[in-house]
């Protein structure tokens, strides 16, 4: 098994189950849905991605699970948002990117019926829909005439790490199809970048909401 494979399965697995041990244990009854379903979400990527590294080792196919998985994280996303926003024209866009999301996945799935392998025009899909719902909701945070800071905004730490995983994630599938035979060390240099960006803003959207909390009780 290749070094760089075995490194990065390490630390992506640090990385993700640091976002999850943060949640789960600075997670209280008080906070607002949308932040408990972000804890639910870390849970379950945190499954499907140990156990898509499972089928990996026994070399055994392992993008079907993906292909499943990619719309259900899609869609917690773009609800969160919706829940999380004040904004009532980034709710009704997020709204309207949820509603979208099956009739897109029908047809990405249906111009490119690849199931056991990476669909790459639905990973597309995804990717584009939650830059959409990340760009919106910080625009929408920005232009906010409240008083409260930016780093007391958890949606703010979330959307911001998804939007660069989005761009990251964007970049990568261009310069794949460009350069099809790209290696994948540099793949994989890219994905650490991205993900951390994602499970960073994760993290600091729980520590904000654990300090906005303490603020509020003191």
């Amino acid at each position: 098994m290749p070094l760089y494979f075995i490194l990065s399965l390490v630390y992506f697995t640090v990385l993700l189950l640091s976002c999850l041990l943060t949640g789960w244990l600075l997670v209280r009854k008080s906070w607002p849905l949308e932040y408990k379903l972000l804890v639910v979400l870390c849970s379950l990527t945190f499954l499907v991605e140990m156990s898509a590294d499972l089928l990996v080792i026994h070399r055994i196919y392992h993008f079907w699970l993906y292909n499943l998985f990619a719309p259900v994280e899609c869609g917690f996303i773009l609800y969160i948002f919706y829940r999380g926003s004040t904004d009532p024209a980034v709710k009704r866009l997020n709204v309207l990117l949820l509603a979208c999301l099956p009739p897109g996945i029908a047809v990405t799935y249906f111009l490119h019926p690849v199931f056991f392998r990476l669909n790459e025009p639905a990973a597309l899909l995804y990717l584009f829909w939650e830059l959409i719902g990340a760009c919106a909701v910080v625009i929408g945070i920005l232009l906010n005439k409240s008083d409260s800071p930016l780093g007391h905004q958890p949606l703010f730490w979330m959307a911001c790490g998804i939007l660069f995983y989005c761009c990251i994630f964007t970049l990568i599938h261009a310069v794949m199809n460009v350069m099809p035979k790209i290696q994948n060390q540099y793949f994989t240099l890219y994905s650490f970048f991205a993900n951390t960006f994602m499970y960073s803003g994760f993290i600091a959207s729980f520590c904000s909401l654990r300090r906005v909390n303490r603020a509020i009780l003191v």
